[in-house]
Formats: C-alpha cells, sequence, structure tokens
C-alpha cells in the first residue's frame, strides 16, 4: 500500500521561481500530485488575496496557511470543511494571531527608532519594485490580515527589536526577500501540525508530512515534517541555519522542487 502524504510547500524560491514567480519547471510533480490526490497545501508569508489565485490557477482543494502560519483558510470543496463553521466568501477561516491593525500600530511604535518601512508604510509601486510583481498582485500582497513583511535599514537592530516584538507578543522571522513582524508562538510548523491531524482525524490513518522550503521563516516546518527539503537559493546556496537532517533539493526553485517530489513519491 502507497504511503499517505500531505505536502506543504513554501512559494517564493520553492515552488515559484525566484526571478519570475513561474511554476512551470515542477509541472511533472504537481502532475503526479493532482493524479495521487495529495493534498498539496501552500504555506507561505503571502496574503491569502494572493494565494487564492495561484489556488484557482493550480485547481487546489487542500487548505492553504498565508502570511507566516498566522491565517488557515480552508475551501468548502475540502473534505475538511464542516457544515457549521463560519464561511467568508465560500472559504473558512481559522487563525488565533494578532490582527494587521495591532501589527501596524507596534510597528509604527518603534519605526523611527530602528528606520524601518513596512508595506503599510509603502505606495504600490515602492512594493512593486521590491516584489517585481505587477500592480495588481502588489495590490494582493498588500491585503493583509494579520503580519506585516518590513524592511529595515541597518539590520544589525534585528536582534533588539526582535527583543521588543517578543515583549509585545510580536516574533521576527527572515523571508526571501523581507522581514516579517508575526504573532509570537505563531509559525508555519504550529499551522503544518493542526492541518495534520485534521486531516488525520477525518480519514482515521497517519499521513507523511513533506515539507520544502529555501528560507529560515521555513526552518520549523522543515524540522517538524517527516521528510524536510531545503531548495538552494538562486546562486546555489544553502540557508545555513538549517543544521538539521534535511533532505537537500539539488537545484534552486521549481526545478529543485520537482526533483526532489518525485523522487520520493517514485519510492512510495
Amino acid at each position: 500500500m502507497r504511503r499517505k502524504f500531505l505536502i506543504f510547500t513554501d512559494l517564493d524560491g520553492t515552488l515559484l521561481n525566484h526571478d519570475n514567480y513561474s511554476y512551470i519547471e515542477a509541472s511533472e510533480a504537481l502532475n503526479v500530485i493532482s493524479e495521487r490526490e495529495i493534498p498539496l497545501i501552500i504555506t507561505t508569508s503571502k496574503t491569502f488575496a494572493e494565494v487564492k489565485k495561484l489556488q484557482e490557477e493550480l485547481d487546489l482543494k487542500a487548505p492553504c496557511i498565508v502570511e507566516n502560519g498566522a491565517g488557515i483558510f480552508i475551501p468548502n470543496s475540502c473534505v475538511l470543511a464542516k457544515e457549521d463553521w463560519h464561511r467568508e466568501d465560500d472559504w473558512i477561516k481559522i487563525s488565533q494571531a494578532k490582527s494587521y491593525l495591532e501589527s501596524r500600530l507596534f510597528l509604527k511604535s518603534v519605526k523611527h527608532k530602528y528606520k524601518i518601512r513596512g508595506f503599510g508604510d509603502m505606495e504600490i509601486e515602492e512594493v512593486m519594485a521590491l516584489t517585481d510583481l505587477d500592480e495588481g498582485y502588489a495590490a494582493d500582497a498588500m491585503k493583509r490580515d494579520f503580519t506585516e513583511p518590513f524592511v529595515i535599514e541597518d539590520e544589525k537592530h534585528v536582534v533588539h527589536l526582535t527583543m521588543e516584538a517578543n515583549a509585545k507578543g510580536f516574533g521576527i522571522v527572515k523571508g526571501g526577500r523581507f522581514y516579517h513582524l508575526i504573532s509570537l508562538e505563531q509559525d508555519k510548523s504550529k499551522a503544518m501540525r493542526s492541518l495534520q491531524l485534521m486531516y488525520e482525524e477525518y480519514f482515521e490513518r497517519k499521513f507523511c508530512t513533506i515539507a520544502l522550503g529555501d528560507s529560515s521563516n521555513d526552518l520549523t516546518m522543515l524540522k517538524e515534517a517527516n521528510l524536510g527539503v531545503l531548495i538552494p537559493k538562486p546562486d546555489g546556496r544553502y540557508d545555513p541555519l538549517f543544521t538539521f537532517e534535511v533532505l537537500r533539493a539539488p537545484f534552486p526553485g521549481p526545478k529543485g522542487w520537482n526533483s526532489v517530489i518525485l523522487g520520493i513519491l517514485d519510492a512510495n
């Protein structure tokens, strides 16, 4: 009998190419995942507005985890959707994270001290320049529910900023392009574990979790998964924080993602 898998994947620099956000090089593995009806759970720092478009494009019926684990969104078409859960536009939202307003208020209180600028301080043109997104996608990136991506003028201040954030119930993680202000004790691994338990309760069996990512904000997720897959940066380097045992993809982005997923599924 084949093993039952749940696949949790980061997007930027992992399933999506760092330069143009394409997933074409992962098409073969995506087809196999679809044929085997394996839940592919996007787990990203991106917003729900951004992920919803990709879910529709890939015809995914699985839940998604957004804003670094702050929110879980379950589509009505997913087997996990329960009749009595509150729905927002055909999706169920689950979250215990701080609101985006709370995140903005904290950032506003310290931004001059540390010379920080979050998405809420920027015009859409600046977000477009920093992310290489077109106007529509940049607008979706600014439709935030929980967390705030930011840039800081001097990165040596991140340690002190983190201490102040922790005292107010926030944490800071580093993504591929930005730092992110998140709720303390909220990360991708906790959301992943919640969904794993939900799937195991529904199907009354154990699932093997595969998690793929390329940056430090994926660290806890890869460490928690049964099979953690570290994707190299575009220059071929691996994030040095991943000192524990993980599978290391041979190529950056979707090409490496495709190679590792096909290898795992072919063997199982």
